[in-house]
This record gives structure tokens, C-alpha cells and sequence, in this order.
């Protein structure tokens, strides 16, 4: 019983979490929101997902960041805006620390693997067509 109520309180504070990612709520605020204790909240996390729900939060706005750098045009500001980090530095800080790269260098390493990935798609075309055009 105990583990299904858990369960649902932690589905809601990630419903939360991710309605909410341009303005991040304080862990105190979560906690309001489902009626419990920072502290109930913080045991649900650390069961759940071994992290306690600030830090949780934290890479998933990070990932969020991460996928906007991939699929938008953006500014690397404007993405950290956008997922909830007041300055560019501490995102950047902030992200180099969860993904081993800035942000920048992220985008860049994404380009590269699109235009890898689509000169293996013209390889792969180009090699198909000569392959029909030799059996004619």
C-alpha cells in the first residue's frame, strides 16, 4: 500500500517537475503541491531514483537542454532560459558537470554525427542506385 502511495506521489512531482521546467519549483514548494513533508519527498526519491528530488530535477532540465541543442536553433542562453538556469555560466557549469562537455560543444558534436549520419544515407543511396544501374 505504502508503495503504490509512493509510487503516485512520485509520478506527480514528476508530472510537476515537468510542467515546470522554465521555472523550476523549490523542492519545499514540490512537497506543498502533494501535500507531504520535504522530507516524505526526499525518501520517495531516494527509493525511487537513488537522488534527491532538487538534483533529479536539476539533470532533468538538463536533458531537456540537451535535447533543445540538438533539435532547435536556439542560442545556448536562450536554452538555459528556457530550462530554468538564471545565468549562461551556471548552466554551463551545470551541464559540463552532468554531460562531460559544455553546451557548446555539445551542439557541435551533434552536427557532426547529422552530417556523418546523412553522408552515410547518400553513401548507402548512391552505392543502391549503381547497384540497379550494373543489373540493368
Amino acid at each position: 500500500m505504502a508503495a503504490m502511495q509512493d509510487r503516485h506521489l512520485f509520478d506527480e512531482a514528476l508530472a510537476l517537475m515537468r510542467s515546470n521546467l522554465s521555472e523550476p519549483l523549490q523542492t519545499g514548494e514540490l512537497a506543498a503541491y502533494l501535500d507531504i513533508s520535504v522530507k516524505k519527498l526526499e525518501r520517495i526519491f531516494c527509493r525511487r531514483r537513488g537522488v534527491l528530488p532538487a538534483r533529479f530535477y536539476r539533470e532533468l532540465r538538463l536533458q531537456q537542454a540537451r535535447k533543445l541543442l540538438f533539435e532547435s536553433s536556439l542560442s545556448i542562453d536562450a536554452i538555459g532560459q528556457q530550462c530554468g538556469f538564471r545565468s549562461a555560466s551556471h548552466f554551463s557549469r551545470c551541464f559540463k558537470e552532468y554531460c562531460g562537455r559544455s553546451p557548446r560543444e555539445e551542439r557541435t558534436l551533434g552536427e557532426r554525427e547529422t552530417v556523418t549520419a546523412d553522408r552515410f544515407r547518400l553513401k548507402a543511396s548512391a552505392s543502391e542506385f549503381f547497384r540497379v544501374e550494373s543489373s540493368l
